[in-house]
């Protein structure tokens, strides 16, 4: 779309096509600046960004431009009260002057500058790099004032150019904040990673450190017991390593869900089987079963068409977070109902609890509850539960009360 076709300013500025200034305004006005509260020049006319290219985006005005007259200070608010005088412009870079008027917009508190510059001399057009055709065909701040008052749109105009740049302020304001999370998130995750790395590290290098020194002097079940150290603080490191990357998968979208056909039942029980020996919780799960569809068989076998894999996931992380924020002697109970479209795990410990204000933040990444205390852990877990369910097309909530317990309960399509 072009100006020149049946449309008016105000919906050529809304297209496309409008950057940053209608080619019109562009023409009448070919050494307009625009300001914001700051005085930074947020655009400048095609003349003058031929001649002063090293002028770029949210640069300082007075980095550029001196103001001859009136005599005024330099700030936004002095500028904005002279809307009727006569503006002398001067570069720092040439010296050469601009002459015209200031227009306020309030919409946006955005301050256009519309003039040309004072030349006397035609013969002085070559020192400054000037070309006739550089100069509007008509007085600029007579067109300026003529176009207000022959179009009722114009006000409008402004208006939608003040949004534009409003709208450019709170992306850039977004992208600062984004980045300032991602800071604050790697920080998050070096010293994390760190003290997560450092304690098995310094197991290995403790126990091998006695297994080199001390081998002639050590019987089989003290050495053993070293090696069976070095191998958990390697299972530690290996796991957090797993852990991070799969965070790093479903950011980048490379994680996807795989379903295939398995036994739910015994991969459970084989589950808590692994998670009682890594955690020394022998005898803390209270597993049930439950069939919502009362034609179910559970004589026969029983398979689901899910992604393992992510099931795993989930469901580790949950049962071990119930043992580790649990007193030693209190059970976890472990709730499984099925129906003919979806299978359902709660989980319940009479644990620490959550608070409200960690329940806002509790799926992000390395995030841990303020009441943890001691505890030791990455604050992964949950946020990869979350992922993986995400990527199951399930859900999850939770109910919890500090001090007395939490029960999370997953959702999930059989497929």
């Amino acid at each position: 779309m072009s100006f020149s076709e049946n449309v008016t300013l105000a919906e050529y500025v809304s297209t496309p096509d409008f950057s940053p200034l209608p080619d019109v305004f562009a023409t009448i006005f070919p050494f307009y600046i625009v300001l914001n509260r700051d005085l930074e020049i947020i655009h400048i006319g095609p003349v003058l960004k031929r001649l002063y290219p090293e002028i770029l985006k949210y640069k300082d005005f007075k980095e550029h431009f001196e103001i001859k007259r009136p005599n005024v200070v330099t700030n936004f608010d002095s500028i904005r009260a002279h809307p009727r005088s006569l503006f002398l412009l001067e570069s720092i870079k040439n010296r050469m002057q601009l002459k015209g008027q200031i227009v306020y917009v309030d919409y946006e508190e955005v301050i256009l500058f519309l003039g040309s510059p004072w030349i006397t001399d035609t013969n002085a057009m070559a020192d400054f790099n000037l070309k006739v055709s550089d100069f509007a065909l008509h007085d600029p701040v007579a067109d300026f004032l003529f176009l207000l008052q022959a179009q009722s749109t114009s006000l409008k105009d402004a208006k939608r150019l003040a949004d534009k740049l409003a709208k450019q302020k709170i992306e850039i304001r977004k992208a600062l904040i984004q980045e300032q999370e991602l800071n604050e998130l790697k920080t998050r995750f070096i010293t994390t990673a760190s003290h997560e790395f450092r304690t098995p590290l310094g197991i290995i290098s403790s126990s091998t450190g006695l297994l080199e020194d001390y081998d002639h002097k050590l019987d089989r079940p003290k050495k053993l017991k070293h090696w069976q150290r070095i191998q958990s603080a390697v299972k530690h490191m290996t796991t957090l390593l797993e852990d991070i990357l799969l965070i790093y998968q479903t950011d980048a979208g490379k994680l996807e869900c795989k379903r295939s056909s398995f036994d739910p039942i015994a991969f459970c029980h084989e589950l808590i089987e692994e998670i009682e020996i890594s955690s020394n919780a022998k005898g803390r799960f209270d597993l049930t079963i439950n069939y919502a569809d009362a034609n179910s068989d559970t004589g026969q076998e029983f398979t689901v068409f899910m992604d393992s894999k992510l099931v795993r996931q989930i469901l580790t992380n949950l049962l071990s977070n119930a043992i580790k924020y649990t007193l030693s002697d209190s059970q976890v109970r472990f709730n499984i109902t099925f129906t003919s479209q979806t299978v359902t795990f709660q989980i319940t410990d009479r644990g620490i609890g959550i608070s409200d204000e960690d329940r806002v933040r509790l799926f992000e990444s390395f995030h841990r509850g303020s009441n943890v205390s001691n505890i030791p852990g990455t604050g992964l877990g949950l946020s990869i539960v979350k992922r993986c369910v995400d990527l199951h097309g399930g859900t999850i909530d939770l109910t919890s009360e500090v001090d007395v317990g939490t029960t999370f309960i997953v959702n999930l399509p059989l497929g």
